[in-house]
């Protein structure tokens, strides 16, 4: 992965502080939408789809899927295009 442009950018959310990593702009309310969705799924605990910990989800949020790896407690997002 090429890191040139990706910038971090911390966010406390539900009582945990994540490191959302991206070269993209997202709104609030996007980024809090995709945290939910994955928390949903376990995937800060290691229980989600895929199993273990880390893994990538192609995650559905404000009208949009963000394709998004998951390790710990950073995301990184590498992309985002209309939800169909």
């Amino acid at each position: 992965m090429d890191a040139d442009g990706f910038e971090v950018y911390p966010i406390a959310h539900n009582g945990r502080v994540y490191n959302i990593i991206t070269e993209m702009d997202m709104t609030f309310r996007e980024v809090r939408a995709m945290l939910d969705w994955l928390d949903a799924r376990g995937a800060f605990t290691g229980g989600g789809d895929p199993p273990g910990p880390g893994g990538l989800f192609s995650c559905p949020a404000e009208g949009y899927f963000f394709e998004v790896d998951v390790q710990g407690f950073e995301v990184i997002v590498y992309r985002r295009e209309a939800a169909r």
